[in-house]
């Protein structure tokens, strides 16, 4: 198996032919079995393999490797240098009533290799994984261990389904699934680095696996020919990064791959290889057995939202500069007069700005020092100006920085602190606007001048509450192969990255990120966009859920990524994912689309943003999500039509919304002319009612009345209007200035 251990479109591991003839496993001659209140889980003695779960509860079975292959592992000779994959049989077994330790031995060419210890403990419905006790002989090291089958459902044997969350959510039913595998990703291979959790089922049981360790694979594989396709689930546990591979640094195209050498390190992984299996059945008591029930029980053992500050916040960037243009997008008086014109287009609703190019030359330029601001923007003095100015319009002034990019030009420059290709080269990336980046090693950093500049950050810009810290959820897992620095992806993520968000919150400072990624959820709750969300593809040919949306809502923000639908249509991506929106604005942008932005999409969007999913069902192109508190999502991607219910009352339709701002206003907006109707809240009186269309230079009364428990609005194409409980309330100038 030595040439399988390559960079491939298919992982070494999951080489089994698809839609071919399968084989059957023999039942266990002699086998290991663990009992809870639940589960009764019986492994083979030999090859420390599951070979079926008796979930005693749930009164079904579940298979669990049941093609007779058995554990994998790759270990490295260092010299002269080699790898190799082989298939490992047990030498020996130690059990309890719920515990088992099963000894494996990997050779290289038949001397001994490496040691280790997979373990499975069971407790009730619930049984873990994990790699312990490590040992590796001289001259040997142990990368990992594959266990891709590790519980498996079969057509044959009745209804069945599998689904996966990484990239949003699919379903699919098994007798109608493509023979397959989840794709690789190009940066950390079988790594689900957003939502890493799969399930498969039969007609009376769900398995859910969440792959807890954030660098070890998770697999979901569909083999065999139609009326004999096999689901199986399964987890890769890493010890070490393998050297021998070629990773893709990003690049971009045509840029080869950096490819390890003999002198390139198999990084120590320093985090605990384990997964957990969860088996239930109907969770949530509605009568079925469905990817809802595994999705709300991963959901309750999410940790706590850690702010709930942006909650209520229209959060938005504004392009200020970059060294190719020839004029800035925005100075940062201009940037003060488009705030200006937002407060007056929302009713000086809360907002959040994100300044993106505001220091040196313009975005991407000058990292990693902080230490100078744009001076064709208008310097220091002008910068804590407009963020000073802010709060005149009820908005919170930030900016946009960079812990992951460092240039040659900078007056911080030091090549000590860059990280280290596969290949010990520099860490060299994209040019972005002027000047080849370089990828700083965060671990590294972090013990040196990166505490002090988060100090000197706060302390020089007094920053308050937020700030933005660009790519650095993205890359949760990033290594450094530096021989004087080395740095797996965890030491980066644990001794970098957490430190970064650890030093600005001693200032208060809550620190938003780029993309939505498992290893920092409780730890960062705005992300500006989850990967993949409305345009990946199931590779079993499944339909899109939203899986992680249900997981993670209550915990964090995201928007969305990527080319966008022109409303009304792109609503329905939002409503089904539940992204909020995204903006980056100059001076020259039109206004029509802040308005369109917050008022279809923001607007409803708050009210059901952490609203946990009750319900979900699809019937053609037909989707209906419900929400706790009454509230109902009806979509249809076909057509882009969507509804929005809040509580039983229709709050948004089609390009329309008419939405209760708060107790003492209600939004009306429209794409086109329209005569728009609310409910009369119930303490509001119909003779005192206002209705205002506002602009970015004055504010007109116009008609409006209410008849028959509603008020209706004559509301012109994309101008918003409020109606107001009173005139008192309608002439505070300006609206709720805080």
């Amino acid at each position: 198996m030595a040439g399988l251990v390559s960079l491939a479109t298919v992982p070494w591991w999951a080489d089994s032919p698809l839609g071919a003839p399968l084989a059957d496993r023999a039942a266990p001659k002699n086998p290991v079995v663990l009992q809870s209140s639940d589960v009764q889980l019986i492994l083979d003695r030999g090859d420390g393999v599951p070979f079926e779960y008796r979930l005693t509860r749930l009164g079904t079975k579940m298979r669990g490797e049941d093609l007779g292959e058995k554990l994998a592992a790759v270990v490295c000779r260092k010299e002269p240098r080699g790898y190799r994959a082989s298939p490992l049989t047990a030498t020996g077994a130690a059990a309890t009533g719920t515990q088992a330790d099963f000894r494996f031995q990997a050779d290289y060419e038949g001397a001994p290799a490496a040691s280790f210890t997979l373990r499975y403990v069971v407790e009730g419905p619930t049984i873990r994984i994990s790699m312990e006790e490590i040992e590796e002989r001289e001259g040997y090291e142990l990368i990992e261990a594959a266990l891709p089958r590790l519980v498996t459902v079969r057509e044959e044997d009745g209804k069945a389904w599998l689904a996966h969350g990484d990239s949003g959510g699919h379903f699919a039913d098994l007798a109608a699934a493509r023979p397959g595998s989840l794709p690789q990703n190009r940066f950390w291979g079988s790594v689900l680095a957003s939502l890493p959790l799969v399930m498969v089922a039969n007609e009376r049981a769900i398995c859910v696996q969440e792959t807890t360790a954030y660098m070890d694979g998770t697999a979901l594989t569909v083999a065999g020919d139609a009326g004999h396709r096999r689901a199986s689930l399964g987890t890769i546990q890493r010890h070490r990064v393998n050297g021998n591979l070629c990773y893709d640094m990003n690049l971009g195209p045509p840029d080869p791959r950096d490819c390890g050498n003999a002198q390139t390190p198999n990084l120590p992984i320093e985090e605990k290889s384990q997964c957990r299996l969860d088996f239930i059945g109907d969770v949530d008591g509605d009568g079925r057995i469905d990817w809802l029930d595994g999705a709300k029980l991963v959901r309750d053992r999410m940790p706590a939202k850690i702010t709930t500050f942006y909650d209520d916040k229209f959060e938005y960037g504004i392009h200020l500069d970059q060294p190719l243009w020839k004029q800035p997008g925005a100075t940062f008086e201009q940037a003060g007069e488009l705030i200006r014109k937002v407060a007056a287009l929302t009713d000086s609703w809360p907002q959040v700005v994100q300044l993106w190019g505001w220091q040196f030359r313009g975005k991407d330029t000058g990292y990693p020092s902080v230490a100078e601001v744009d001076e064709r923007l208008g310097g220091y003095s002008g910068l804590m100006k407009l963020m000073e100015l802010g709060r005149r319009y009820n908005c919170h002034v930030t900016f946009a920085d960079n812990y992951d990019d460092a240039y040659r030009s900078s007056p911080a420059w030091d090549p000590a602190f860059i990280a280290r290709r596969p290949d010990g080269g520099l860490w060299k990336s994209r040019n972005w606007t002027g000047e080849d980046s370089y990828i700083l090693g965060l671990a590294k950093y972090m013990a040196g001048p990166g505490a002090e500049r988060v100090k000197y950050t706060c302390e020089r810009y007094k920053l308050r509450d937020t700030t933005h810290v660009d790519v650095l959820s993205y890359y949760s897992i990033r290594n450094d192969w530096d021989p004087a620095h080395p740095a797996s992806g965890i030491k980066n993520l644990e001794q970098g990255r957490y430190k970064v968000l650890e030093g600005f919150r001693r200032y208060g400072v809550d620190v938003s990120s780029e993309a939505l990624r498992y290893a920092f959820i409780g730890k960062v709750t705005w992300f500006n966009y989850a990967d993949g969300l409305a345009r990946s593809h199931c590779p079993f040919g499944g339909a899109p859920v939203p899986i992680l949306p249900l997981v993670y809502r209550k915990v964090a923000v995201w928007g969305a990524n990527g080319r966008m639908k022109p409303f009304p249509g792109r609503m329905v991506d939002a409503l089904f994912w539940n992204t909020a929106g995204r903006i980056w604005l100059t001076q020259a942008s039109p206004l029509e689309e802040v308005t369109d932005l917050f008022y279809l999409l923001m607007v409803p969007w708050f009210k059901i943003q952490s609203l946990d999913i009750e319900t979900f069902e699809r019937s053609g192109d037909r989707v209906r999500i419900g929400l706790e508190g009454k509230t109902r999502l009806d979509l249809n991607p076909t057509e882009g039509s969507y509804s929005v219910k809040l509580g039983g009352v229709e709050v948004a339709r089609d390009g329309s919304t008419f939405c209760p701002l708060d107790g003492d206003r209600i939004a009306f907006y429209s794409l086109l002319p329209a005569e728009l109707a609310a409910p009369l809240p119930g303490d509001w009186k119909a003779s005192e009612i206002k209705a205002v269309a506002l602009g970015v230079e004055k504010r007109e009364e116009i008609p409006c009345n209410a008849r028959g428990g509603s008020v209706r609005v004559s509301t012109p194409a994309r101008r918003p209007v409020i109606v107001y409980r009173d005139a008192e309330t309608a002439d505070r100038a300006p609206h709720r200035i805080g």
